[in-house]
């Protein structure tokens, strides 16, 4: 039987694999699964293979690594609980699209069965933000900050609108990372903000807490419009920090939130 997850976008397959590959080494019998993975992660990570790339047959893939079958096979499953591969029934194996989405599932399940985890995630992103606010600063353009404007605008006109409103949030957020300039970072909180989003609907349930953060994107507008990095970081940290205790006084126990971070 075929099974699929809702979760995952299936990526348009780029390129089919025709030829040998010659860039695998025969692996060590010991710690055969680690070492496999390892060589299809590298070959991923220098391009060798593309999102929606197709990897060799079963057959071609083990022989070239030196496994068997049920090892390969092992392989697979273990990158595809990762999101960077995707077994499409009848079709074959492929890379998957490597989107922030599909990445942060596995971060997604932390979140269900690690009671620390919420608090680690709004500390990695209070660390990011802030830096990222504060470079944007300096960096930013007056196209950027109309940008951020128009944002905030269609935030206020969705004030009654949970879900459009966190829309309007996070891609408020995005752009003063983009601002920044630094791709890194945007990669890392385009990952985060997969999780980020579901916290989000929780703080936002309340009204108050909306038209709230409504009048703290625009304090950061202020700042930014300043270039004044030490000001940016001040905005964004204070922004944040109501957001965690609008979270810690939400009534749900930890196991709760958790649950609804991942659902």
């Amino acid at each position: 039987m075929e099974a699929s997850s809702p979760r995952y976008t299936w990526a348009k397959p780029v390129a089919e694999t025709r030829k040998p590959v010659k860039d695998f080494v025969t692996v060590e019998r010991r710690k055969v699964t680690t070492q496999a993975i390892d060589q299809i992660r590298r070959l991923i990570t220098s391009h060798r293979f593309v999102p929606g790339q197709k990897l060799p047959s079963e057959r071609e893939l083990a022989e070239q690594l030196g496994v068997s079958r049920p090892s390969l096979r092992e392989v697979i499953l273990a990158l595809s609980a990762l999101g960077v591969l995707e077994s499409q029934h009848g079709r074959g194996t492929f890379v998957s699209s490597l989107s922030p989405e599909v990445l942060a599932l596995p971060l997604a399940l932390i979140l269900e069965v690690n009671q620390d985890a919420l608090h680690n995630l709004f500390e990695v992103r209070l660390m990011l933000e802030v830096g990222a606010a504060e470079s944007a600063a300096r960096k930013i353009s007056d196209a950027a900050l109309d940008e951020l404007i128009e944002i905030r605008a269609r935030a206020r006109r969705a004030l009654d609108d949970i879900e459009a409103f966190v829309d309007c949030d996070v891609a408020f957020h995005r752009a003063i990372h983009e601002a920044s300039g630094n791709r890194l970072l945007l990669a890392l909180m385009d990952s985060l903000s997969a999780l980020g989003r579901e916290s989000r609907l929780i703080t936002a349930r309340s009204r108050i807490v909306r038209e709230t953060t409504l009048k703290e994107h625009q304090s950061i507008i202020g700042v930014l419009k300043r270039r004044d990095p030490a000001g940016a970081g001040a905005a964004m940290r204070q922004h944040l920090a109501h957001v965690a205790r609008v979270l810690e006084s939400s009534g749900l126990t930890p196991e709760a939130i958790a649950l609804e971070l991942g659902s």
